[in-house]
C-alpha cells in the first residue's frame, strides 16, 4: 500500500490556479500591447548637427572631421556676431558628388567657424560637421525628365547601393536648378536676416571684408551683390537689352528686401483644391530648363522682378587666389572673395588672415584686408624660384633683347632691369615676363620635358616688388562703386 501524498486544501490549490492563469493572461496582455506601441509610433529621428554644433565643436577643437595635415580652425578672430539670426545668414551650395578633399577648405577651415550656416544639395548627406538639405526633392516636379531620371539614379546609387558618386556633366546639369531654390530655402529657414550670402564648395571669402562691405549698404534696399557676368538678353515689344547675372562661383549676396521683392510674385494665395506649387522656381520653371547656368537664371529673374544689380568686381574675384592679379588697378581695393582656388591654399590664407588680424596695431584694426596685403601671404621673399612653375599667364610679353632667352640666369636678369617686370619665366630658351605680380599655377614637365632634362623655371624680381609695394602705401582703402561696366 502506497503512503499517503501530502496535498494543499482544496480551496488553496484554486488560489494558486488563479493567480497562476491570472499572471500568464497579464504578460500576454503587456507583450501585445508593447509590440502594438512599437509597431504604430513613429520612427525615431535622426539628430543632425544643428547650426550652433559648428562653432562649439570649432572651439572646443574636436568633433570636427579632419582631413590630411590640416588641423580644426581657430575662430578666436572670426566675426562670429554678424552671424547673427536677423544679421547675415551664409548659404553654402555643394553637390552629391563633392569629395573629402574639396570639402576640406569648409570642413578645416572658415566656414566651420559660421554659426548659422546653412548647407544645400541635389542629395540629403553629412559631411564633416554639416548636414546638407536636398532643395532638389523641393523642387522634383521642375526637373526635365532625363535630369529626373539622373537625380533618382544619383540617389538610389547613394541610398541602396552604396556605389559612391563621381563627378560628371550629367550631375553637374542639376546644379542649374539649385539658385532659385536655394534662395526661396533660406528664406523660409530664416526671414529674419538682413543679408544672405551664397558661396560655393571651391569658393574662398574674407569673411571680416565681406562684412564691412554689407555694412556700406542698406539691407532695407532690393540688393544684389557680387561679379557681374553678360546674361541673357530680354526680349520685349520695344526691342531687346542685354541683362547681367552675378557670378555664382565668386559668391551671391541678396539684402532680405531684394528676395521679398523676388518672391512676391509667385506667393499669391490659393484658393481651396488648388495644390499648384507657389515655390518661385515653379513660376520660371521653363528658364531654368532652358538655360545652362542658374547663377544666369537668378540674375534674369532679378532684372525681371526689378533687382538690380549692384556689380563689385574685383572684389568679387572670379580668380582662382594663386592666379589672381595683385596689379596697380585694384591694389588698394579689399579683397572679399575668390573662384576655386586650391583647399589647402584657402585653408592657409585663413590662417595668414588670423595672424594678420591679431598682429595689426590698433589704428589698423578696421581696416580691410586690401589685394596689396596679399603679397604678405604669398611670401614671394621666401621662395623667389620655383621649378617646374608658371607665373607669366597674365599680363605677359616676350623678353625684349635675344641674350635674355638663353637662360635662366639671363632671364632674370633681363627682369630685373626691365622697369615694369616683376616675374618671369624661363622654358625651352622663351623667356617670358610680367607686368603684374601673382604667385602662379605649377608646371609639370611633360616625357620630352623630362626625357631632355628640360623644366620651366619661374622667378619673383623681391627688390621690385617689396620698393612698388613701399612706394603705393594705400593710405586710404578704395571702395569701389558699384558698376556692370566694370567687369572681368
Amino acid at each position: 500500500m502506497s503512503p499517503a501524498r501530502a496535498s494543499f486544501p482544496r480551496p488553496l490549490r484554486l488560489l494558486s490556479q488563479a493567480l497562476l492563469i491570472g499572471g500568464l493572461v497579464f504578460i500576454a496582455c503587456q507583450s501585445v500591447l508593447h509590440i502594438h506601441t512599437r509597431l504604430n509610433e513613429p520612427p525615431p529621428k535622426t539628430l543632425r548637427p544643428g547650426p550652433l554644433y559648428k562653432l562649439d565643436q570649432a572651439q572646443q577643437g574636436n568633433g570636427v572631421e579632419q582631413n590630411g595635415d590640416l588641423s580644426a580652425p581657430v575662430c578666436r578672430t572670426f566675426p562670429a556676431a554678424a552671424f547673427a539670426e536677423d544679421e547675415i545668414q551664409v548659404v553654402l551650395k555643394i553637390g552629391a558628388a563633392e569629395t573629402d578633399r574639396v570639402m576640406t577648405s569648409h570642413v578645416n577651415g572658415s566656414t566651420s567657424c559660421i554659426p548659422n550656416l546653412l548647407v544645400v544639395s541635389d542629395i540629403s548627406q553629412t559631411l564633416g560637421p554639416f548636414y546638407a538639405h536636398d532643395v532638389l526633392a523641393d523642387v522634383i516636379h521642375i526637373l526635365s525628365e532625363g535630369d529626373r531620371q539622373i537625380y533618382q539614379h544619383q540617389r538610389e546609387s547613394y541610398y541602396y547601393w552604396n556605389t559612391g558618386l563621381q563627378p560628371n556633366q550629367a550631375a553637374r546639369n542639376l546644379d542649374r536648378y539649385k539658385f532659385l531654390a536655394m534662395v526661396e530655402y533660406a528664406y523660409a529657414q530664416n526671414p529674419n536676416a538682413k543679408w544672405y550670402v551664397f558661396t560655393e564648395t571651391d569658393t574662398t571669402v574674407l569673411w571680416e571684408n565681406m562684412v564691412q562691405l554689407l555694412e556700406r549698404f542698406d539691407w532695407a534696399d532690393p540688393v544684389y551683390i557680387g561679379s557681374p557676368s553678360p546674361g541673357r538678353r530680354w526680349e520685349s515689344h520695344f526691342g531687346s537689352r542685354p541683362t547681367f547675372f552675378v557670378y555664382g562661383g565668386s559668391g551671391i549676396v541678396l539684402s532680405v528686401t531684394a528676395i521679398e521683392k523676388l518672391l512676391q510674385g509667385s506667393r499669391g494665395g490659393s484658393g481651396a483644391g488648388d495644390f499648384t506649387s507657389r515655390l518661385l522656381i515653379n513660376k520660371y520653371q521653363d528658364l531654368v530648363r532652358d538655360d545652362c547656368c542658374g547663377d544666369s537664371v537668378l540674375g534674369y529673374v532679378s532684372f525681371q522682378e526689378g533687382v538690380k544689380i549692384q556689380g563689385q568686381w574685383p572684389m568679387f574675384n572670379p580668380h582662382p587666389l594663386h592666379k589672381t592679379p595683385l596689379s596697380k588697378a585694384y591694389w588698394c581695393q579689399p579683397a572679399i572673395s575668390f573662384h576655386k582656388s586650391d583647399y589647402i591654399a584657402a585653408r592657409e590664407l585663413w590662417d595668414w588672415e588670423q595672424k594678420w588680424c591679431q598682429e595689426r596695431g590698433p589704428e589698423q584694426q578696421q581696416r580691410p584686408i586690401l589685394y596689396r596685403d596679399l603679397v604678405d601671404f604669398f611670401d614671394f621673399a621666401s621662395t623667389p624660384v620655383r621649378n617646374d612653375w608658371n607665373n607669366v599667364e597674365l599680363d605677359a610679353f616676350d623678353a625684349p633683347t635675344e641674350e635674355a632667352h638663353e637662360s635662366f640666369d639671363s632671364c632674370k636678369e633681363a627682369c630685373q632691369k626691365h622697369p615694369e617686370c616683376f616675374q618671369f619665366t624661363h622654358y625651352r630658351k622663351r623667356c617670358r615676363m610680367s607686368i603684374i605680380i601673382n604667385f602662379g599655377v605649377p608646371a609639370p614637365p611633360s616625357k620630352s620635358d623630362m626625357a631632355e632634362g628640360v623644366h620651366s623655371v619661374a622667378g619673383w624680381d623681391v627688390n621690385k616688388i617689396q620698393k612698388f609695394k613701399t612706394d603705393h602705401d594705400c593710405n586710404e582703402v578704395e571702395w569701389p562703386e558699384p558698376s556692370i561696366e566694370r567687369i572681368y
